[in-house]
C-alpha cells in the first residue's frame, strides 16, 4: 500500500451551541485572531462559522442553524464537541477511494465546492463516534482558504499566548475498540503506531495507542478505558458525550510559562498537580528545573525526561459544562515522546476532577 498524500492538518471543527460567544471566548483568553466568517450572508446556509487562526494552528468554530438537526441535538444532550479533524491533500479522490477501499464509510464523495472567489475539491469519511474527517485539495498556488467565507482582517489579537503548532489529538474510543481504530488508521491512512502503553492506577486504567502519519507529523493518541472496582475517567468521558470523540487538543508553544501565566490570568483553571508529583519527580528533573521549580508547582506544570531532552505539560480543566473537551499547552525540549509519568499523572488528575464534578452535580 502506497502511504496517502496527506499533507498535515488543515483544520479542527469544532460544533458549539452560540458560534459568536465561543469564538469571542477563544479570541479573548487564548489569543487566537478571528481571519474568516461564513453564514448564511455568504452563502452558507447550514451552520454559522468563524475561522480561528494562532501561529500555524486553524480552528472552525461553528454552530449548526438546523435546531432538529442531529449535530445541534447532540450539542444539547451531550455538549460542545469537535466535529471534523481536516485534512490538507495532494489528490481528494485518491486518498477519498483507498480509504473506501479500505472500509471507511462515506459521508460525502469528491465533490466541487465553489462560490465565484474560492474553489476546493472536498471529501468527507465517517470515523469514530459523531467526528468525520474532511479531504481538502487546494491549487498548489492557492493560500488557506474556504469558500462561502469572507475574509476578516481587523481581528488580529495582541495577546501573546504564544501557541503555535496542533502537536496531537487526543481521542476518547469505547471499550473493546482501541484495536480497531489503530486498524482503521493503519489501513485507511497507513499510519504507523508511534507509541503504545497501558496504564493503571489499581482501580482502573487505560489502554493508550499513538497513531502517526510517515513523517510524524500527525498524531492521534487513542485511549480507551479499563474498568476494575470502579469506572475510569475515559468511560466517564464517554458516557458524558454520548460516544467516542476527541477528548483534548494539545497546542505546542516555545514558552509553557508565559501561555500558563497569562491563559491563569485570563481566568483559564489548569487540573491540579498534588504535591507529592513533584515530590517524586527524578532527581535529574529537579536539578534540571531547580530555578524554576516553585513556579512550576504554581502553574501545574508535568515535567517529563526523555533520552534526548524533556517535556513539560498542562492541562485544562473541561471547557464546558460536562467533564468532556479540554486542552493541553506542551512544550517540547528535543522531545518527540508522550512522558509516561506524565501520562498516569493526567489520568489521575483527570479522574479527581470527573469525581468532583459528580459530587457537585
Amino acid at each position: 500500500m502506497t502511504t496517502p498524500p496527506i499533507k498535515n492538518i488543515d483544520y479542527i471543527e469544532l460544533y458549539v451551541f452560540n458560534a459568536f460567544q465561543s469564538t469571542c471566548f477563544y479570541k479573548s483568553v487564548f489569543g487566537f485572531s478571528i481571519i474568516g466568517y461564513a453564514g448564511p450572508e455568504t452563502g452558507q446556509t447550514d451552520k454559522i462559522s468563524y475561522i480561528l487562526k494562532q501561529g500555524n494552528i486553524r480552528l472552525l468554530i461553528s454552530s449548526p442553524r438546523d435546531r432538529k438537526s442531529a449535530p445541534f441535538q447532540k450539542i444539547i444532550d451531550h455538549d460542545e464537541y469537535v466535529k471534523d479533524i481536516a485534512f490538507s491533500v495532494s489528490n481528494v479522490r485518491t486518498v477519498y477511494e483507498q480509504a473506501i477501499k479500505a472500509g471507511a464509510k462515506s459521508v460525502l464523495s469528491p465533490t466541487l465546492i465553489e462560490d465565484g472567489k474560492t474553489k476546493l475539491l472536498k471529501a468527507c469519511i465517517q470515523t469514530f463516534g459523531n467526528t468525520i474527517h474532511t479531504f481538502i485539495e487546494r491549487d498548489e498556488t492557492t493560500n488557506f482558504q474556504l469558500p462561502y467565507y469572507q475574509n476578516l482582517h481587523n481581528n488580529l489579537n495582541t495577546l501573546e499566548v504564544g501557541l503555535e503548532e496542533l502537536d496531537h489529538v487526543a481521542i476518547a474510543i469505547e471499550k473493546d475498540q482501541i484495536e480497531h481504530w489503530n486498524d482503521f488508521y493503519s489501513s485507511v491512512f497507513n499510519f504507523h503506531t508511534f507509541h503504545k502503553e497501558d496504564i493503571y492506577t489499581g482501580d482502573n486504567g487505560m489502554k493508550s495507542i499513538v497513531v502517526s502519519d510517515a513523517n510524524e507529523v500527525i498524531k492521534f493518541v487513542l485511549v480507551e478505558g479499563i474498568s476494575k472496582s470502579k469506572t475510569s475517567q475515559i468511560d466517564n468521558y464517554i458516557s458524558y458525550n454520548g460516544c467516542s470523540g476527541i477528548q483534548h487538543l494539545a497546542f505546542s508553544t516555545k514558552n509553557i510559562y508565559n501561555a500558563a501565566t497569562l491563559l491563569t490570568k485570563q481566568g483559564i483553571n489548569f487540573l491540579k498537580i498534588p504535591e507529592s508529583y513533584y515530590a517524586d519527580l527524578p532527581d535529574n528533573l529537579k536539578e534540571h528545573f531547580l530555578e524554576r521549580m516553585t513556579q512550576i508547582k504554581d502553574l501545574n506544570i508535568l515535567l517529563d525526561a526523555e533520552k534526548n531532552g524533556y517535556l513539560l505539560q498542562m492541562f485544562t480543566r473541561p471547557l464546558q459544562n460536562f467533564p468532556t473537551f479540554f486542552i493541553e499547552i506542551i512544550q517540547r525540549e528535543n522531545s518527540q515522546g508522550f512522558g509516561s509519568n506524565n501520562i498516569k499523572a493526567l489520568f489521575r488528575a483527570v479522574e479527581k476532577d470527573q469525581q468532583k464534578a459528580l459530587v457537585n452535580a
